[in-house]
């Protein structure tokens, strides 16, 4: 326990960003070398690592994901191994994602699956939504296909230690969504020689925002309006050009490719009406991470029998994981591990995570991986 709190705090104080995560990469390397793994494939979709202890009986690969990167954000804690990185911290706890998993390899190393392999890999880029998927493909160039897929995520606002399961979509579909529009730029005392483009964003953005508020989806969606920038600042201009991106979330995928569709044609329809030209385009996509019912069951009765606390979400987190690529395509399962109720929120300056958190979630990934090695999920 003492060296997972330790490799804890190194890797907080020394938290990297999406595609960037090399030093973290090496940290952990060194520290998996002590713990004998099968094989360890490196530079997987950038710094990503998978760790493989291998059975000695044909049976089922299970991956076990972590991720490795940092936010861009100044944390506020006084503690002693705060961030050295300026404008860089681990508040999202990806350093005790990683501490965990790393725990798992102590235990693997000590007790190797006795059929199958178990996977733990070390996910770059999460983020910033680029990692999951060019992971997916590297590991099946490398025959690392899993027949499980597994993640957790550490969760304020739970009791300490409980696990929180879904029904089934753990965490919201999202994508960022970019309008570009082009007019004339003009003298500001002559703006009738132009094509402003002011009065159409304002439009876009009124339009946009009431889109959530339709009869058409499904489920819960969200327009969120996160930058706007109208020519640049000179008095003495009328500009022609204006930038619109907004953040597009559904707990839904099918009403994400419908709200994905409605604010598109919006933007070029109020674009056209100001005789405006345009570009939409989308980033920083996500699907909605849905977690496969028999594996939520499975880890919903294990945890009983543990004696663990289960809470189950009321409605999907309105946040997004890019391990929604896995679920897309493997039987997968992600939960959360609770970090207490009163306990600062992630992606904020006082977040630190619980180190007492580590022991106990290797012990249920270890169980984990005993019942899905052994075929009894």
């Amino acid at each position: 326990m003492e060296e997972l709190v330790r490799l804890r705090h190194e890797l907080h104080r020394n938290p990297e960003l999406s595609g960037h995560e090399s030093a973290t990469a090496k940290r952990l390397r060194f520290f998996l070398s002590r713990y004998n793994p099968d094989e360890l494939y490196s530079n997987i979709a950038g710094e990503g690592m998978a760790v493989i202890y291998q059975g000695k009986e044909p049976g089922p690969t299970v991956l076990f994901r972590c991720d490795m990167d940092a936010l861009p954000i100044t944390e506020t804690n006084d503690v002693k191994y705060k961030s050295n990185a300026q404008g860089v911290s681990h508040v999202c706890g990806h350093d005790g994602h990683m501490a965990i998993l790393s725990g798992l390899a102590v235990r693997l190393s000590q007790n190797k699956p006795k059929r199958g392999r178990v996977i733990l890999f070390y996910q770059p880029s999460e983020e910033n939504g680029e990692g999951a998927r060019k992971s997916l493909e590297r590991l099946k160039e490398l025959g690392l296909n899993p027949d499980f897929a597994v993640a957790l995520h550490n969760l304020p606002g739970y009791k300490m230690g409980s696990i929180i399961l879904s029904r089934y979509t753990f965490s919201s579909a999202s994508k960022g969504l970019i309008i570009n529009l082009k007019g004339k730029p003009s003298h500001a005392a002559y703006p009738e020689h132009g094509l402003n483009p002011a009065a159409a964003t304002a439009e876009i953005i009124q339009s946009l925002l009431a889109i959530q508020s339709t009869t058409h989806f499904k489920n819960f969606t969200l327009v969120t309006i996160i930058h706007i920038r109208v020519g640049d600042i000179a008095f003495g201009t009328s500009p022609g050009s204006a930038t619109i991106m907004a953040t597009l979330r559904a707990f839904d995928d099918d009403d994400m490719t419908l709200l994905s569709e409605k604010a598109s044609n919006t933007a070029i329809s109020l674009a056209q009406k100001h005789k405006l030209g345009v570009d939409v385009s989308f980033t920083d996509e996500y699907p909605a991470s849905v977690c496969d019912k028999k594996l939520t069951h499975t880890l919903e009765a294990m945890a009983h029998d543990a004696g663990i606390d289960v809470n189950f979400l009321d409605q999907p987190n309105r946040w997004s994981e890019d391990f929604a690529h896995f679920s897309t395509s493997i039987p997968s399962v992600i939960f959360g591990l609770g970090a207490g109720e009163n306990h600062p929120d992630i992606h904020t300056p006082e977040y630190d995570f619980p180190d007492e958190l580590i022991d106990g979630a290797v012990d249920f990934l270890e169980k984990i991986s005993n019942k899905l090695i052994e075929g009894q999920a």
